[in-house]
This record gives structure tokens, C-alpha cells and sequence, in this order.
């Protein structure tokens, strides 16, 4: 039987076509689709929609509204599934908003993916992202992945997509918070990877998410990253700032010893009456002390999650709930490793 896949066109590498050496988005058509077709025929009827154009490191938070907002207004019923294209510079952050809003939530799977260069290149990977959501159509009924096929990877790699990490950018591969992708596509063939989280787990999984819909993000996170003789006195916090995020170092700790360290961040954010929260905590039941005095100073930390379901979580909980500890603590579409 014939598929008829809905395909939500955002913009991004895998919207867009190359002249004179600058890669810019197209305005019509989509060549993804196109180069599919010659390859695999037309067995599958994809319904093309183009929600917006842009390139993914132009966007903001506004552009999630939109896309989660008609989603969530669209029937869904008439089709298979859902693939959504979008740029590769902020898949990961993408991914893990518009799970966290969708997962549970829509009667259909929704593919997310991205391509590492325009559709016409011969080592694009367009295609192949493609073909694997058109195969995972006929596998599962339910829930939100991430597909993206690495560099010289074979398969195409199948994400959770609150796990996924932003791509390196020496190799430009993406990776798994949890060490691995949910599995592996290839050669039209599912091959599932022995992690926490099943197929099945994901299939059934119930939305128990208090957000509001439609879906509006007016107030901001501020999100930092520390390096060494960071200089927090240069940090403004605005009235629209609704929670700060600092990303810590690998071992879950920032400065805790200047008298401009995160001590000061701290207490602007006391001033302002909001919270400063610390990503990522390991499982490990020890914390250095740094990081002790921080927390010990009013920082919240968020263990066992990616900067990216870090931010997206926060963001929503500033702007959709009125229970913070209680949202930040629950599990809203496997961010919690």
C-alpha cells in the first residue's frame, strides 16, 4: 500500500541549493523530494507544506511556536506520518523542544531531520535521511525521532530526540547524550540498539506534559557557557529574562572562588527574583566543592540531561507552568538519562 507522508519544509541545507559557492534556501520546490522520487519512484505520495524558509542558525524561539503550533492544528489522520526538515545548526536544540511539546501528544510519528549538504550534491545525505523515515513509517505508529546519517556512516542514525547533541564542528557529526543512538537504519532495514529506552517504550509513551497551547514563548533563558577568567560582572540579565542557564564543565562544576565568579551571577539573579540552574549533574553521588558553594548559594541543578533538553525544558517551564521544581524534576519526553 502506497504511504502518504506530510512534509513540513522549514528551510535549512536540505531546503536549499548552492550558486557560486554561497548556500542559500529555496523559494519553491523541494529538491530533496525530487532527487527521492528518482531514486526510489513514487510509491510514496509526500504532501509538501512550506511552514517557513530559513536557514536554522537564523532561528528563535518564535519559529518553535510556529511549528508546534500547526502541528498540533493540522489533522493528521490522512497520513502515515510527518517529516519535518529544518538546518542542522540547531537540530538538536529543535529536536528537543518540539518532542518535549509533541511527544504523546499527536496521533502520528514525526520524523525530524536535517542534510549535511544541499540535496543536488552526490554526498548529500537528504536522501537517505528521507528513505529511512519512509522505512520507519512502515515500523512504528507513534512517537518523535530525530534522523540523521553521519559522515561516512552506511545507516542512518535514529535519535531520541531530546538526546541528540549539537553536531561537531570539525566532522560535523551528531551523537547521543546517552553514548548511542535509539538504533540504526539501513539498507531499509531497523536495527534497534540495546539502550534504556525501547521502540516500544517510545510508541507508548502518554503526553503528561502542563504546557499551554498554543504555544507561546514571550519570556527568555538566558544560557552561558564558562571558560576560564570569565568575566560575570559583563553579564546583563534583562526583565524578560525568566531563568538563567549555565552550562557547567564536564565535571559538573563552574568558578566558585573570584570575586567575580558565578557567586555574583548568583545574586543578579536573586535581585532579579529568578533562579539560576546548573547542566548538566552526573549520576555520580559526589560533587566537588565548587560546585557544593554553588548550590549551596541558591543554584538548582539539573542532572542527567543535554544542554539542549536543559534549555528547551527551562524555556517552557518559564513561560508554561506555574511549578518549576515539579516540571524540571518530571520526565516530559525522555530527557532524563
Amino acid at each position: 500500500m502506497n504511504k502518504k507522508i506530510l512534509v513540513i519544509l522549514t528551510g535549512g541545507t536540505i531546503g536549499s541549493s548552492s550558486k557560486n559557492g554561497v548556500i542559500s534556501t529555496d523559494k519553491e520546490g523541494c529538491t530533496a523530494i525530487q532527487k527521492y522520487y528518482e531514486r526510489y519512484g513514487t510509491d510514496t505520495e509526500f504532501v509538501i507544506v512550506r511552514l517557513m524558509n530559513i536557514l536554522s542558525e537564523n532561528l528563535n524561539k518564535s519559529h518553535w511556536g510556529k511549528i508546534i503550533n500547526y502541528i498540533i492544528d493540522t489533522p493528521l489522520d490522512s497520513f502515515d506520518s510527518v517529516i519535518l526538515t529544518h538546518g542542522s545548526d540547531t537540530l538538536s536544540y529543535s529536536s528537543a523542544m518540539i518532542s518535549m511539546c509533541l511527544g504523546g501528544r499527536i496521533s502520528r510519528p514525526l520524523f525530524i531531520t536535517a542534510a549535511n549538504y544541499v540535496p543536488e550534491n552526490p554526498a548529500s545525505n537528504a536522501v537517505q535521511n528521507i528513505r529511512a523515515a519512509v522505512v520507519l513509517t512502515d515500523i512504528v505508529k507513534n512517537g518523535i525521532f530525530t534522523l540523521y546519517a553521519n559522515p561516512d556512516d552506511k545507516a542512518c542514525s535514529v535519535f531520541i530526540p531530546t538526546r541528540i547533541m549539537e553536531a561537531d564542528r570539525f566532522y560535523g557529526r551528531f551523537s547521543s547524550a546517552d553514548g548511542m543512538p535509539l538504533g540504526f537504519v539501513r539498507d531499509d532495514v531497523f536495527t534497534p540498539n540495546d539502550t534504556s529506552v525501547s521502540l516500544d517504550d517510545i510508541q507508548n509513551f502518554k503526553y503528561n506534559a502542563d504546557i499551554k497551547f498554543p504555544l507561546s514563548l514571550e519570556k527568555d533563558v538566558l544560557m552561558i557557557h564558562p571558560y576560564p577568567s570569565m568575566r560575570y560582572d559583563m553579564t546583563d540579565i534583562d526583565d524578560n529574562t525568566g531563568a538563567v542557564l549555565h552550562i557547567t564543565y564536564h565535571s559538573s562544576t563552574a568558578c566558585s572562588e573570584t570575586s567575580d565568579s558565578a557567586l555574583s551571577l548568583i545574586e543578579k539573579c536573586r535581585k532579579k527574583g529568578i533562579k539560576l540552574y546548573l547542566a548538566s549533574f552526573g549520576k555520580n553521588n559526589s560533587i566537588y566543592e565548587s560546585s557544593y558553594i554553588l548550590v549551596q548559594k541558591g543554584a538548582v541543578p539539573i542532572c542527567h540531561m543535554s544542554d539542549e533538553a536543559a534549555y528547551a525544558k527551562l524555556l517552557l517551564c518559564c513561560n508554561s507552568v506555574c511549578e518549576p521544581e515539579s516540571f524540571m524534576s518530571k520526565q516530559i519526553y525522555f530527557e532524563n538519562i
